[in-house]
């Protein structure tokens, strides 16, 4: 039986294979290659049941449906194929502002592809100051796709219209990856089914079995919500939550003390006394950075552990293809990879107090930044994972105790890339109002909430089943994919504008260099150094006009970006000569200082004049030096 469940796990891995993709990949250009509009892939996944005898159905969401085909809007969640044509479109019609590439492939072979902007014409994105956004690694938090592509599309179309958004994409580069994980995308989108990541096959329940036992869809309604059994008074885990006068809420209690045995909707299909312990995949994105990367078991039972970790740092194609596409490109100075729903503007350290293992000026930057974003979107927290995430519900100072996250994204992106990395957090689960204002969010309020604002279609009464192990049930429940997990379409556009308002806040402030002016006067004789010849001195005076320095203190120390350095050189086979190295250093944001070279000419002789800062840019500039 074990072996027979086993192979029918492996025909996971060939329903994902790249033959059941109805559409060539991407070929050529950078990392991959542009896509065009017949190549844009089209995924139709059927989503194979672990015992091989039936199939997930297709669910038919109107929540993933345009207003009308062929227009952009944000009162629906777009599909991955969507997704996908609009970046082609771009492409397409914008080829002086939009290249469209791959950058890797996801667990099943499909491509992952990334967009970026920015004014060909005056210059190369890889010699300009850079931001890099993202969205879609966890496969239902599906409001971060949107925001990332409302920015794309907000960039775009206001191009030439909006005089900063000009110069942003004029002097700057912008690369977006709207959809980080594609396979679970459309697992989320196309079934019923859910999960917290990645859909590579894994035993959740330690049973040597793979993805046996995911959740059912009972009623056919296309979500797996709760499942209820009355089974008398003391004998169960959950009662009717008394503040919701309708009786539709139910609360958790001690096992003994419920009337009603609460289950998730679906059956024990592999038998061991448990409902939908081991769905699709079970490993998370979000764990697989290699910054402070831990196991998800040890022998010595005596070590720190990180559950969804995979098998070793990188091991999942997908954060992989993150990794390494960034190390390629360390002119990229901030960075958001989006999720939901806490709300947050969330960034690390995830593993230690910000005062103790941050620079000073590095973690001033960011606390501007959490004030920033509070402002810009309304999110209740902002701050690192540590220990404003960790304790943000803490009743009392005394009870909040920070808590460890490893292998998250933030600390890779702080401490080892030396960049702004936030992770943040969009949505809020219908804790939108505090009815009673007692500074909490009751579930009666965000019940309330969703029958004011919605008209109640974010939760399913209970209606009665017929299951085949328990017999008569009741199923119901909030909307997970729509509600819980994500807001209604309704709110969407709020939600995905509001942050990636933030996000262009934070491109805003990159680093941009410049040379502001260059002078040249006859040299002075140096004390103490006979043998110098040089015949005059090239001044030259450099600016950030950014808000952020050209490094920051950590990625001074990893050594992740090279000094700054403003040099001059004499045209080739000329005989004249700089004497001396260049002075390297580093600017804050706003900061000029002038370089001086001393320069040997027996003749008249134009120098290139060219600043090089590997997060600010490249600027140049001649100048003439006459005998």
């Amino acid at each position: 039986m074990r072996l027979r469940q086993f192979a029918h796990t492996l025909l996971l891995a060939s329903l994902l294979s790249p033959s059941i993709l109805t559409a060539q990949r991407p070929s050529g250009g950078e990392g991959g290659a542009r896509a065009t509009s017949d190549t844009v892939p089209r995924v139709h996944v059927v989503w194979g049941r672990r015992d091989g005898t039936s199939t997930f159905p297709l669910a038919k969401y109107p929540q993933v449906k345009p207003l009308v085909p062929g227009q952009m809007d944000f009162r629906h969640y777009h599909t991955s194929a969507e997704v996908e044509e609009w970046m082609q479109r771009w492409a397409k019609e914008r080829p002086d502002l939009v290249e469209l590439y791959t950058v890797g492939n996801a667990f099943s072979g499909r491509p992952i592809l990334q967009l970026t902007l920015t004014n060909k014409k005056t210059g190369a994105h890889t010699q300009k100051p850079a931001a890099f956004f993202e969205g879609g690694r966890h496969s239902g938090e599906i409001t971060s796709t949107e925001s990332v592509l409302y920015l794309a599309w907000h960039l775009i179309e206001n191009y030439g219209k909006d005089p900063a958004i000009t110069k942003l994409l004029d002097t700057k580069a912008i690369y977006l990856r709207p959809l980080n994980n594609p396979d679970g995308s459309d697992m989320y989108r196309l079934t019923a089914q859910a999960n917290r990541s990645t859909v590579r096959p894994y035993d959740d329940d330690g049973d040597g079995l793979l993805d046996e036992d995911a959740g059912d869809d009972l009623d056919h309604d296309g979500f797996i919500r709760q499942m209820r059994k009355f089974v008398g008074a003391g004998k169960g885990n959950a009662v009717k939550d008394t503040a919701d006068k309708s009786g539709r809420l139910m609360r958790n209690v001690p096992m003994g003390q419920g009337d009603y045995m609460m289950y998730p909707e679906g059956i024990d299909n592999d038998r061991d006394g448990r409902i939908n312990e081991d769905g699709i995949g079970g490993l998370d994105l979000h764990r697989n950075y290699p910054y402070n990367w831990r196991p998800m078991r040890e022998p010595t039972g005596r070590g720190n552990t990180q559950g969804g970790a995979g098998e070793y740092p990188l091991s999942e194609p997908e954060t992989r293809a993150v990794v390494l596409w960034l190390l390629q490109h360390p002119n990229v100075s901030v960075s958001n990879s989006m999720d939901t729903s806490v709300p947050m503007h969330l960034r690390g350290p995830s593993t230690c107090e910000e005062e103790e293992c941050m620079f000073p000026a590095d973690r001033k930057l960011f606390l501007h930044f959490d004030s920033l974003g509070i402002k810009r979107t309304g999110y209740p927290w902002a701050g690192n994972t540590y220990r404003t995430y960790a304790t943000r519900f803490a009743p009392t100072p005394e009870e909040a105790r920070p808590e460890a996250l490893y292998g998250h994204g933030p600390d890779w992106g702080y401490f080892q890339f030396g960049a702004i990395w936030y992770g943040d957090e969009l949505w809020n689960g219908g804790r939108e109002r505090d009815y009673n204002g007692d500074g909490r969010w009751d579930q009666y309020e965000v019940l309330r909430y969703c029958d004011e604002e919605f008209g109640g279609r974010c939760y399913k009464n209970w209606t009665t089943a017929q299951h085949p192990d328990l017999g008569e049930v009741e199923l119901g429940g909030y909307d997970p994919k729509f509600f819980a997990q994500n807001g209604p379409p309704d709110v969407l556009e709020k939600w995905a504008r509001n942050q990636a308002m933030f996000n262009l806040d934070l491109a805003l402030a990159l680093p941009e260099v410049s040379i502001t002016e260059v002078g040249v006067v006859k040299a002075a004789a140096r004390r103490g150094a006979p043998n110098d010849s040089a015949t005059h001195e090239v001044r030259i005076t450099v600016r950030n006009a950014g808000y952020l320095p050209t490094a920051l203190d950590q990625a001074q120390r990893v050594k992740i970006v090279r000094p700054d350095a403003v040099t001059v050189a004499a045209p080739r086979g000329s005989s004249a000569r700089v004497l001396g190295r260049a002075p390297e250093f580093h600017l804050a944001g706003g900061e000029t200082m002038t370089v001086t070279h001393r320069v040997r000419v027996t003749e008249a002789t134009t120098f290139t004049v060219r600043y090089n800062s590997t997060r600010g840019g490249v600027a140049e500039r001649e100048v003439r030096v006459a005998p």
